[in-house]
């Protein structure tokens, strides 16, 4: 680290400890600038997992390493995803890889990544950073970045000493890409947006019996003084991550200029309802969520709550009946398209993507062989509405299938690993939903869809439809006056007979070859195949 570009740690020190005297005195409730513009465009932000990335020499972690894909004794494979830029970029330099995760993106419907910034750098995340930065300047791309602080409950560290840390990687990194560059994400009158996971963990709040003032103001006071000792101003987005009390959202929003939910709090129906509301009453930003699935590829230790993590290495030491993997029951796409309708419906500043690439909890959007691209359809035409701009697919037909690849009621042989349901988004008593084959049409006008031999009128428009799940490949067609339009047969299909435990979103679409050689070129396609024996 170049100590000429950073602050001296006792000076900053004396910095943080003299703006806490400052700001415990003054009240932080209500300024002027909490309820300014968050942005002037409307933007899709993706958290990032900054450390999940390919080039030479960083392989992905075990729960994203397709080395760990095939169906294989003793645990059945650790991995359930299969990332498709992985062999593509064994070779490449970082700022190859990097090059490659902006222009995916870009292409999947994302303006922007918030990375995934936790206290600890030892996985690298400031070198990686940077060269997003750096790439995004000499290649010219349009991307946003910011930092999400992350979960720094550190034992044994207060809250000066976590905030020094923080602010000595930032201001390095601020060093080096500019406080100017025109790639961080900020609002209109210059403030940086940045995000909070469990970020409130940062601050010191004192015992109830002795607190003046509501929790939020001693966390709103921790990042004001982060900020400052960055030389930045922050308008920082408080997570949502679980439920909470109309009291304690008004009392939130005395201090922060915006929220936005992370996965469980989609748990609580009519929880974003509330938030947006009280945002919209409070002057503030309402950040619409959304996320496309929920099933953790990496393994966990059976009912652990704090979710220790094993490595291949040891799941496999502790065999099947002592690992355990997490599952939202999300409906297919159900759940993710009424987030993207809501985000619309509410005009929302900005819209986080959870997740761009964090494959291990099943959530991302970057290019895999089984959520191959349909999510990104759905996201791209949602956006077009949200923007009010012309749909990318005006002009043509588009079907997307979603399915799981076999019934919730079937027990997978031999590879039957337990699987924790920690939540569910969609209605009571709908769960068939995820035991049927959903086809969503985007279509400039009505036609017949058929599936699997069954055919139904849709309308023009988006339109989502159910058919009977049944073993085998899918076949998909959109018709108009006998003649086909649009058809595909998934490359992945359906079984009665599953080997393991496996409860990610399957997807395929008629824009497949469009996303994939924009983002790939020449490269033979890739596809999960693992049931459809037809294409072995």
């Amino acid at each position: 680290m170049n100590n000429r570009i950073v602050l001296p740690l006792f000076s900053l020190m004396l910095s943080l400890i003299t703006l806490s005297d400052v700001f415990a005195q003054d009240s932080l409730a209500n300024l002027p600038e909490l309820s300014l513009p968050l942005t002037d465009k409307k933007l899709v932000i993706a958290h990032c997992m900054t450390h999940i990335i390919r080039y030479k020499g960083h392989e992905f972690e075990d729960g994203a390493n397709p080395k760990y894909y095939p169906i294989s004794a003793p645990i059945g494979g650790y991995s359930q995803v299969d990332v498709m830029a992985d062999s593509m970029l064994s070779n490449a330099s970082l700022e190859e890889a990097v090059e490659y995760e902006m222009r995916a993106a870009k292409k999947c419907g994302i303006d922007g990544f918030q990375f995934y910034y936790p206290l600890s750098n030892s996985q690298g995340q400031d070198d990686i950073i940077k060269a997003y930065f750096k790439v995004a300047d000499e290649k010219n791309i349009d991307f946003k970045f910011t930092f999400c602080f992350s979960h720094p409950n550190t034992p044994g560290l207060d809250e000066n000493a976590k905030l020094i840390q923080f602010a000595v990687r930032v201001n390095d990194i601020m060093a080096t890409v500019g406080h100017n560059n025109s790639h961080w994400l900020r609002t209109p009158d210059g403030r940086l947006i940045v995000y909070m996971w469990y970020g409130e963990q940062i601050a010191d709040v004192p015992a109830d019996n002795v607190r003046t003032k509501p929790v939020y103001f001693y966390q709103a006071n921790a990042y004001r003084k982060l900020a400052n000792a960055c030389g930045e101003k922050f308008a920082c987005m408080y997570s949502i991550n679980s439920d909470i009390t109309k009291g304690d959202l008004d009392d939130l929003l005395d201090y922060f200029p915006g929220a936005w939910l992370w996965t469980e709090a989609y748990e609580h129906k009519g929880e974003d309802k509330m938030v947006a509301t009280f945002c919209k009453k409070r002057n503030r930003a309402y950040t619409a969520s959304v996320f496309p699935d929920f099933y953790t590829s990496k393994v966990l230790e059976p009912n652990n709550p704090d979710w220790k993590i094993l490595t291949n290495e040891q799941a496999e030491a502790a065999g099947v009946s002592g690992m355990q993997r997490k599952y939202m029951s999300v409906g297919l796409s159900q759940t993710y398209r009424k987030q993207l309708q809501f985000a619309v419906d509410n005009n929302s500043p900005i819209i986080n993507f959870i997740t761009w690439n964090d494959y291990p909890e099943g959530h991302h959007l970057a290019p895999e062989v089984n959520h191959n691209f349909g999510f990104s359809v759905l996201l791209d035409y949602y956006k077009s509405v949200w923007r009010n701009e012309t749909s990318p697919f005006a002009d043509h037909d588009v079907a997307v299938v979603f399915f799981k690849k076999y019934k919730s009621n079937i027990k997978p042989k031999p590879y039957n690993v337990s699987v924790e349901t920690i939540g569910s988004t969609i209605d009571k008593g709908t769960g068939a939903i995820e035991d049927s084959i959903e086809v969503v049409t985007i279509l400039p006008q009505p036609a017949q869809l058929v599936v699997n031999g069954e055919t139904v009128n849709v309308p023009a428009g988006l339109n989502a439809r159910r058919f009977k799940s049944q073993p085998g490949p899918v076949n998909v067609a959109i018709q108009r006056n006998g003649i086909i339009t649009k058809s595909f047969t998934t490359p992945e299909a359906i079984t009665d007979n599953p080997q393991r435990t496996d409860r990610l979103t399957y997807t395929f679409d008629t824009e497949f070859d469009n996303y994939y050689h924009a983002i790939f070129g020449n490269a033979p396609p890739m596809y999960s195949h693992q049931y459809n024996t037809a294409t072995k």
